[in-house]
């Protein structure tokens, strides 16, 4: 069980990272390409292990590359390392809960694409309004999704944990990287 948690939030905290290193451009991109197949290695050792957590996993890749948010190099390296671990040492999957889960991250990326740009369309005073920003930003249908096939007994209780941490990790960097801008911008002004 602590791997899983150990490993998630690793993972969590790792891919967004990546993202930052090539969207923002707040972190190092050479060492993101270096982070990218140790990352992809412990991906894939984290799916081949575990079939609940090959089912969150792979879902989580499903629903990123649909979307076409594996949009860097370093990204793709991790893809390319995890796809050919788990085809040549194989994963067991639970498939009605891996399309379940891998529909509702596609969902949380489709919404928090449209929440980022539409973002000042959002009426900060209006109730409706800021849940729905919180939860596409926070990408809650996955965590939800992975909750409800804990509670109906498909999964055990620690993966909830796992992808809460994982989110968690992931939110961490994301608001690092947002002090970091904010930093910047301060020092330029």
């Amino acid at each position: 069980m602590y791997f899983f948690l150990v490993s998630f939030l690793l993972l969590g905290a790792g891919l967004k990272y990546i993202d930052d290193a090539f969207d923002e451009k707040i972190f190092n991109k050479k060492l993101a390409m270096v982070l990218a197949p140790f990352l992809g290695v412990l991906w894939a050792y984290t799916m081949i292990i575990d079939q609940f957590s090959a089912t969150i996993l792979l879902a989580i890749l499903l629903g990123v590359f649909v979307r076409g948010k594996i949009d860097n190099y370093a990204h793709l390296t991790g893809l390319v390392v995890i796809m050919l671990i788990i085809i040549f040492a194989g994963v067991n999957l639970l498939f009605l809960p891996l399309l379940f889960i891998a529909t509702a991250a596609f969902l949380d990326e489709m919404g928090n694409d449209v929440i980022d740009k539409n973002r000042d369309y959002f009426d900060d005073n209006n109730f409706l309004h800021k849940i729905t920003l919180y939860f596409f930003d926070q990408r809650w249908l996955t965590k939800i999704t992975v909750l409800y096939v804990v509670l109906i007994g498909l999964f055990p209780l620690y993966f909830f944990l796992a992808i809460l941490l994982f989110d968690g990790a992931y939110l961490t960097v994301r608001l690092y990287t947002k002090s970091r801008q904010q930093m910047k911008k301060t020092a330029c002004a």
